[in-house]
């Protein structure tokens, strides 16, 4: 259902089981393995998936009208709890923020313009097969965004910035890859007029390789590393990086304890660098980190996920990496700033918004990921119980 939902509510029964297998990583001997039923080969998951479509139809929640194109019905639209347009209701608050069900587009109507420290988000992809939680075109997404972030920059104080996660993409039926990472980039700044303050690199080392021109053709590698775009309203963004300091390395520690370097040396390094006596002997509270956050988004069994099986939700399927906010939050904001998410998803953001002391407002059009984030939450107060009772 959310599948189709995500096709545009009625799509060619091939592209849904597509859509599907994608949403599952199934690897490509599975999606593809055939056996023999009534004397003839057919797909044995492409077999599966309409199988379930006939419950879907017994349910009334997709037609029964159109045996190759698969339309979700009025019920079927309803049951999904997406918010629409124009639609804002605090689902749940704590006392330095609220979670809101709501667009993108509509919750920045509520939000007060110069208010805003910092907007940490990671949006849709323009996947060429769809996930759950809806994917737009290429062109239609860098319109959005770049319609969005208009709003986002009038929202932010004046040494706020905008920390935007987006990922590569394959072209349709080509094993190139796409530019409209930076066409919406450039659009950004010119059209918008951010300023960008550096690009910083999320590393996935447990990404599953999906992709055809990986896992089956062969002619690709596997693709872990995502850009993250630091974007700010002027030239000169609220920063510290001495709020995220790393541990020194055993070795670093036992320069210091000996006072740094015993000697002046001169182009001892193939670069020509040169050091001085008593250099690297500071201790500066840990070293300064690099703009590339190794982290994984995969994790299945924390108590977000645990509960989410427990209480029949599904989790999102598409987290923010683990320690991307960890990252962010501090780095850019003192305690008791406003931090802004507008595709919430899991909650991630909200939740480290809570551990670092800073205020929040987040929202998700899926009521249903509203309910499921629950769970990152010890202590909050429930506004809407009829609608979201966990």
């Amino acid at each position: 259902m959310k599948s189709i939902d995500a096709l545009g509510g009625s799509a060619p029964a091939k592209d849904v089981v597509e859509a599907v297998a994608d949403e599952l990583n199934l690897p490509a001997e599975v999606r593809n393995a055939r056996g023999l039923v009534s004397g003839r080969k057919v797909n044995l998951f492409a077999r599966r998936v309409r199988w379930v479509r006939q419950d879907g139809i017994r349910r009334k929640f997709l037609s029964a009208e159109n045996y190759g194109r698969w339309d979700l019905t009025d019920a079927g639209s309803t049951y999904l709890q997406n918010a629409r347009p124009g639609f804002v209701i605090t689902i749940f608050e704590t006392t330095l923020g609220q979670m809101l069900w709501a667009t993108a587009e509509s919750a920045r109507a509520v939000i007060d313009d110069g208010s805003v420290n910092l907007i940490i988000t990671s949006p849709e992809y323009p996947l060429c097969k769809p996930k759950e939680y809806g994917n737009r075109s290429e062109e239609n997404l860098i319109d959005w965004l770049t319609e969005l972030a208009a709003d986002w920059k009038r929202m932010l104080v004046d040494d706020g910035s905008l920390v935007l996660n987006v990922g590569p993409v394959w072209q349709r039926g080509l094993p190139t890859e796409s530019v409209y990472m930076e066409r919406l980039l450039l659009r950004l700044i010119d059209d918008v007029g951010f300023h960008l303050a550096q690009r910083t690199y999320f590393e996935n080392p447990g990404k599953v390789p999906s992709s055809e021109w990986v896992t089956v053709r062969r002619v690709r590698v596997k693709n872990v590393i995502e850009p993250i775009w630091w974007l700010s309203k002027t030239e000169n963004p609220k920063a510290d990086n001495r709020r995220i300091l790393l541990p020194y390395s055993q070795r670093m520690q036992k320069l210091i304890a000996k006072g740094g370097q015993h000697r002046d040396w001169q182009n001892r390094t193939p670069s020509g660098h040169s050091g001085t006596k008593g250099g690297f002997g500071r201790d500066n509270g840990g070293s300064i980190p690099s703009n590339l956050i190794t982290t994984t988004n995969a994790a299945s069994n924390d108590l977000y996920h645990r509960m989410c099986r427990q209480h029949g939700l599904p989790p999102h399927p598409a987290t923010f990496g683990d320690s991307i906010p960890a990252y962010f939050i501090p780095l850019l904001t003192d305690e008791g700033d406003l931090v802004y998410e507008p595709f919430s998803g899991s909650g991630k953001v909200p939740a480290e918004c809570e551990r670092l002391n800073r205020r929040w407002i987040a929202n998700d059009r899926s009521l249903t990921y509203i309910s499921g984030s629950k769970f990152r939450f010890r202590k909050y107060r429930n506004v809407a119980p009829d609608l979201c009772p966990i």
